[in-house]
């Protein structure tokens, strides 16, 4: 059984919040929040030890996201069961759950699949992606500004990454950043949903560097208009952020 890294639980950092003396500490601990989300499952008992069907989803979503279950192709659950090294019957649940969640789908003949790439479904995530984001960007209010130095770094790193998978991971530490003064929970886990529902697609443009550095400038333009204070500006490249990705991905699978 794997435990995961100790850590405060999500619970335990949000009940601290309420004390925090000031709105940069805040910004601090929503920071650590983030951090915490990713070190445990958000169904993690408190020893650490996750349920095994938990357990599973993630190794097979990371199998989907990472492409090496293809998008379109028949998963085969007892090679899949063998290598991951459980029954039939856990891995059927895992699957269920990962259908019900848009990544595989089922069919009574030929089981299970994972679910194909295509332009709906971009055209689907991405504008929705991008009005939540600017929402929770505008209830942010004036702590934006406060991120504006860790969302430098991010960015500086970002445009010296050449692997894709750690350009993905920067960029979407860039975006968490700079939302993580956001009070709204739920309009996080959205967020937070939709992301990880476009990892693939964001992945795909991760492995050209000319679009890296698209995305990197246009960060830029969003940082400084949040250190500005121009929060019509920030919400407007922030859109355009994302419709940049959702326009080159649209071109890729064949469809502008």
């Amino acid at each position: 059984m794997r435990f995961y890294p100790l850590a405060p639980t999500i619970f335990q950092l949000r009940q601290r919040a309420y004390f925090l003396p000031d709105p940069v500490t805040l910004v601090e601990f929503k920071l650590e929040i983030m951090k915490a989300s990713h070190l445990r499952s958000p169904q993690a008992s408190d020893n650490g030890r996750v349920p095994l069907r938990t357990n599973l989803r993630r190794k097979v979503l990371e199998r989907i996201l990472n492409g090496k279950l293809s998008p379109g192709v028949r998963v085969n659950e007892s090679r899949l069961a063998e290598e991951l090294s459980v029954s039939r019957t856990p891995l059927r649940e895992a699957l269920f759950q990962l259908e019900r969640e848009g990544f595989v789908r089922s069919d009574r003949d030929r089981g299970f699949s994972v679910e194909p790439m295509s332009a709906r479904e971009i055209r689907e995530l991405y504008p929705i992606l991008w009005t939540l984001e600017c929402l929770a960007l505008r209830l942010c209010g004036p702590r934006a500004t406060l991120v504006v130095p860790s969302l430098t770094k991010l960015n500086t790193e970002l445009r010296t990454a050449r692997n894709p998978k750690r350009a993905l991971i920067l960029d979407n530490s860039w975006h968490e950043t700079l939302l993580a003064s956001c009070p709204n929970r739920r309009l996080q886990d959205a967020i937070q949903g939709l992301r990880l529902a476009i990892r693939r697609y964001e992945l795909l443009n991760m492995r050209e560097l000319p679009l890296i550095n698209v995305s990197v400038h246009q960060h830029q333009e969003i940082i400084k208009a949040v250190k500005d204070g121009d929060t019509a500006l920030a919400l407007e490249k922030l859109e355009e952020n994302w419709r940049f990705s959702m326009e080159e991905l649209l071109v890729r699978v064949g469809e502008p």
